[in-house]
């Protein structure tokens, strides 16, 4: 199993959170993800609903007119990182989101991706 900086997780992940484009190797064995959207997802789960970048582009991405800005921070000891962003949509609704993340020996363990769900809701028209 690969290694991964901190560096390049966060760059795939913000990569994920842009374009959809998933690297399922970042992700370690016992990976969660949690999302008040998208629920709780074990690393199967997660791999199975965004591989394929279908519904999340349908859903959310088709919707983004921009992402501005975008803060990327790691801590000292590089096991956490937090992507902070505000998203704007084409239906004039912005939405702050952050999303923290946690590393251990080189994989990403666990994602969370905290924001205010009724405002992504109607950001999204769902």
């Amino acid at each position: 199993m690969s290694k991964f900086t901190i560096n390049e997780i966060i760059d795939y992940t913000e990569k994920w959170l842009l374009t959809g484009e998933l690297k399922p190797e970042i992700l370690s064995d016992n990976f969660h993800f949690i999302s008040p959207f998208w629920e709780s997802n074990d690393k199967n789960t997660f791999i199975s609903k965004f591989l394929d970048p279908k519904e999340y582009f349908e859903k959310s991405l088709s919707n983004i007119l921009r992402f501005d800005p975008i803060i990327k921070l790691k801590s000292d000891d590089e096991k956490h990182f937090t992507i902070v962003l505000e998203y704007h949509t084409k239906y004039g609704v912005s939405v702050d989101e952050a999303v923290l993340g946690t590393i251990a020996n080189g994989l990403l363990v666990e994602l969370k991706s905290i924001y205010d769900l009724e405002k992504t809701k109607k950001a999204h028209k769902l």
